[in-house]
């Protein structure tokens, strides 16, 4: 299962750089691994063991993704 749910806000661990997932591929056993769009504009995927909440205090989510309805 995977940590970050999309629309999650986080940051890679090496930087201070906020992103927003767009996609989960869980992975079975293995670490999920996720396509997130960063807020400089470009896109990357990382696995799970890279990426941090982006506010420690308690889980964010973006409000902007449109309904699957």
């Amino acid at each position: 299962m995977s940590r970050f749910p999309k629309g999650s806000i986080v940051r890679h661990k090496t930087g201070q750089i906020k992103g927003v997932v767009l996609n989960v591929f869980d992975q079975g056993e293995r670490p999920a691994g996720y396509y997130i769009k960063w807020d400089d504009g470009n896109h990357s995927y990382h696995s799970e063991n890279e990426l941090i909440w982006a506010n420690i205090d308690r889980p964010r989510m973006h409000n902007n993704l449109q309904s699957p309805k």
